[in-house]
């Protein structure tokens, strides 16, 4: 049985993009979290993510590891936007394809998603779906 939670730190309705995602979604959706740079909150983790785990507490561990890492991404994309390619409006989500998975992580003003999908799943639908819901900030990342 998949674990979820309700949504707890994005300031949109982060469970209406979560059910969204897992409908456009041709393939698996291992894991839906929101996240800021304090913050991590899973909302949806499929079986097969829950089965890779000896319990609980290993899991949320390993999420803690994520999030040490994953909350840097609100710096880099303003190295992004106001350094390296000052000419783009925003970073709106970053991609990371390895070989069993992809990493999808969606920026929204101060407040981030990140969905771990099939590895051959397409990329740009997903954001189409986030994009039909929820409003990105004029302004963001600068």
């Amino acid at each position: 049985m998949p674990a979820t939670n309700r949504s707890e730190l994005a300031s949109f309705d982060a469970e209406r993009v979560c059910q969204a995602v897992q409908e456009t979604v041709t393939g698996p959706l291992y894991a839906f979290c929101e996240y800021d740079t304090e913050s991590f909150r899973p909302l949806y983790l499929n079986d097969t993510t829950v089965s890779r785990y000896e319990s609980r507490d290993a899991m949320l561990d390993h999420f803690e590891r994520i999030h040490t890492n994953v909350h840097m991404d609100f710096m880099q994309i303003k190295l992004f936007r106001n350094t390296l390619f000052p000419d783009a409006g925003r970073v709106e989500y970053i991609t990371t394809a390895m070989d069993v998975m992809k990493i999808v992580r969606v920026y929204v003003g101060d407040d981030g998603l990140f969905l771990s999908i099939d590895r051959d799943e397409p990329v740009v639908p997903i954001i189409d779906t986030i994009k039909a819901i929820v409003e990105w900030p004029q302004n963001q990342n600068s």
